[in-house]
């Protein structure tokens, strides 16, 4: 497969990298550079989408037009792998209050919008991000409970709001608004009686994704049974559907609403973790999470549903407790509106003391995309293939990163494409140096993505699930390059089959709640793709189906023809789908994340252009010639 980019186009395309995504943050206390998302510079920095570009910035024709990017980004992946709880995203500003009316407030953090009117006691808050438009959680619909002498009470908090506001300090806020909840006294003759004041606060910071509630009731009269909400509403319109619930060291999932109505979601002991998500826990889709801090006050649980498969209202009751007049209960509760994290995930990562200032608190185990670029960075410095030279001590720094970071990755459970990744890292070093250590490390890989194949063809997550077109093609990539390294029996067969799995085909688009059809790429029998991968999906197929030819090219004979006579054809199916996307902005050339549009991001643009470059002809030409 050969260069399909001009010498032009591809110079529009990488300008991109060297706009306002290039950025200086803020890590431990230290500035860093780093390669931020959206094409205005978003309001985050992430270590996997720094990493992936890093492989295309350590391309030589790139590198030489600006050789500090690759530097940028590698050493922004590597800090935040070393961080102590290492995360994916990092904030790249503090707390921003555009509007400061309690009626119509706008709040940013890097990672959450807050919009609202606190007078009505509504507190919208929006992920930022590429589901910005498509999803939002309302914190709100909270109710009050309490036995008033002889009489039961059920208020709507909202409807007895009296006041709000908002309290600033630095790069902290407090929004609260506060109601005088009213009952009725008497037998005969009832009368109504104030039952005291219930006061709802939302602390919101610059450093932290997590949004903190506190509740806090105060008696005027006095009252049995009292019980105070948290709750969340309006999920329904994000898709929400499935909820998971940890209690008594247990987590116990219910599937999304068979009909409207309400459920109890409270398994037997304390309530410590609730987490909401879309239908099936979609790795880049929304996710909810509420951790109360005094679990053995939660009572009780319930998600009401307006219509079957869609969860709208949840609700947790505090309480039952007895106060007398100027006695109080207050209940606090972290809450995190995160991109893709189970609840096992959240509930480790919302724990106190948990994360770095600035973080984002979405685990990041060792990356295999960091290996891959230190590993291709390394192989074209050590081919003296960059005009200006890499120090020699920087790059025993990076090889020595490289080995210790590649020893953790083994050593735990890494995914498709963390796997795929870092053979590719270790098939650049092998390439580069030829150490048996290496050799060895790329044969675990293989072996390890081997056992991650189908009998039909399409490569699996570890959950057992079909995995998206970007993995599969991570994990035949991978495979690919490492063909001329390894026993070609071993992998021919495996090469062959994962090619066969992918056919062009009409597929489902998921974004959030959103659904749409579009042409697109099939693996196995899985029709349903994330939109926000699409375009790095069709790239990174291109460019794995171009380097199997590329493979058979290297080792004549090792491949069926008719294995390369399909890979060629899924190359081309590949980049018919991806040339839609490419669109031309002020002189730059960026690429759309679907056909549906959006902001383009470092992951999908440097997947796009690696895609049509062909770089693995590079590499592959310089393991011939070097041996």
């Amino acid at each position: 497969m050969r260069n399909l980019l001009h010498a032009t186009d591809r110079d529009r395309l990488a300008a991109w990298f060297r706009g306002p995504i290039d950025r200086v943050v803020t890590l431990g206390g230290r500035p860093v550079g780093a390669l931020a998302e959206g094409a205005a510079g978003g309001s985050y920095c992430v270590a996997p989408a720094n990493a992936r570009a890093a492989e295309l910035l350590a391309m030589p024709d790139i590198h030489d037009a600006a050789p500090g990017l690759v530097e940028t980004a590698i050493d922004f992946a590597m800090a935040m792998e070393d961080a102590p709880a290492p995360s994916r995203c990092l904030g790249n500003h503090g707390l921003v209050v555009q509007r400061d009316d309690p009626r119509d407030l706008v709040v940013l953090t890097p990672f959450h919008v807050f919009t609202g009117d606190l007078s009505a006691g509504l507190l919208h808050q929006r992920p930022r991000g590429p589901l910005a438009g498509l999803v939002a959680v309302t914190h709100s619909g909270n109710l009050v409970e309490f036995q008033l002498g002889r009489r039961r009470h059920c208020e709507d908090v909202e409807n007895a709001i009296t006041d709000s506001g908002l309290r600033q300090d630095g790069d902290e806020i407090v929004l609260w608004h506060e109601s005088r909840v009213m009952g009725r006294a008497g037998w005969l003759r009832p009368r109504p009686v104030e039952a005291g004041r219930l006061r709802y606060e939302y602390a919101i910071s610059a450093s932290s994704p997590l949004l903190r509630v506190t509740v806090t009731f105060t008696a005027t009269a006095a009252l049995r049974r009292l019980r105070v909400t948290t709750a969340a509403d309006g999920l329904s319109d994000s898709g929400f559907a499935d909820v998971s619930v940890h209690a008594a060291g247990a987590w116990t999932a219910f599937a999304p609403p068979a009909a409207a109505g309400t459920a109890a979601v409270s398994p037997t002991g304390p309530v410590t973790h609730l987490g909401v998500a879309t239908d099936g826990w979609w790795p880049d889709g929304p996710s909810l999470h509420l951790r109360p801090a005094d679990p053995a006050r939660v009572m009780h649980a319930s998600a009401t549903a307006l219509k079957a498969g869609q969860l709208h209202w949840l609700l947790l009751r505090h309480g039952p407790i007895d106060l007398p007049p100027g006695g109080s209960l207050t209940v606090r509760e972290d809450r995190l509106l995160s991109i893709g994290l189970t609840g096992p995930e959240a509930a480790r990562a919302m724990l106190p003391g948990a994360g770095m200032e600035g973080l984002d608190r979405h685990p990041l185990p060792p990356q295999g995309a960091t290996l891959n670029a230190i590993g291709t960075h390394l192989l074209f410095a050590a081919a003296e293939a960059y005009r200006t030279p890499v120090p020699a001590e920087r790059r025993a720094a990076l090889a020595a990163w490289f080995d210790a970071q590649l020893a953790r990755l083994q050593a735990g459970d890494p995914g498709l494409e963390d796997l795929a990744q870092a053979a590719l890292g270790v098939e650049a070093r092998l390439r580069t140096e030829g150490r048996p250590g290496h050799a060895a490390a790329l044969g675990d890989l293989a072996g390890r993505l081997l056992a991650l194949q189908g009998e039909d063809g399409a490569f699996r997550e570890r959950d057992g699930g079909i995995a998206s077109p970007a993995a599969h093609a991570q994990a035949l990539l991978a495979l690919a390059r490492a063909l001329p390294q390894l026993d070609p029996a071993r992998l021919a067969p495996a090469i062959h089959a994962a090619v066969a799995a992918v056919w062009p085909a009409t597929v489902e688009l998921v974004a959030g709640p959103r659904l749409v059809a579009a042409e697109g790429l099939r693996v196995g029998d899985a029709i349903r793709q994330s939109e926000l991968r699409y375009a790095e999906g069709v790239s990174l197929m291109a460019r794995a189906a171009g380097a199997v030819v590329l493979a058979a090219t290297a080792s004549p004979g090792v491949l069926a023809e008719a294995t390369i006579g399909q890979a060629e054809e899924l190359h081309h199916q590949a980049i018919a789908l991806l040339r839609p996307l490419v669109r031309l902005q002020g002189g730059v050339l960026e690429v759309m994340p679907s056909p549906f549009g959006g902001d383009p991001e470092p992951t999908t643009q440097a997947a796009a252009i690696l895609g049509l470059m062909a770089p693995d002809a590079v590499i592959l030409g310089l393991a011939a010639s070097a041996a």
